[in-house]
């Protein structure tokens, strides 16, 4: 009679999943004794500084006088945020409140001088 070779499992491994060179967004698998869990992971510091420029460039008053120019962009947040936000917040056009409410708490990612809320 033939006996079975043990199985183990790796407790506290990282291994991972996907990434993407253009945008340097990781996704882990994370393996704990007490579970397991997903994890992403995006450096935020060229978005950071593009929104900064972007607020920096912002001049009160831009938008009057000039009727073809109806929007104007109010932040950059990296993709691993806004899908979180997006989870709590839903889209920013049903509940855009909360999405500005939160850019004027997250200054970094605004990408206008002026206040949202």
């Amino acid at each position: 009679m033939a006996s079975a070779a043990p199985f183990y499992i790796e407790v506290n491994m990282k291994k991972l999943l996907t990434a993407d060179p253009l945008t340097g967004k990781k996704t882990y698998f994370h393996g704990e004794a007490d579970g397991n869990y997903v994890s992403t992971e995006q450096p935020v510091s060229n978005i950071l500084d593009a929104a900064k420029e972007e607020a920096n460039d912002w001049r009160y008053g831009d938008l009057m006088g000039n009727t073809q120019k109806h929007k104007q962009k109010v932040g950059e947040i990296p993709a691993v945020i806004y899908y979180d936000l997006l989870k709590k917040f839903g889209q920013p056009r049903d509940n855009p409140k909360e999405w500005l409410k939160w850019l004027e708490q997250n200054k970094d990612f605004k990408a206008t001088g002026g206040k949202l809320v």
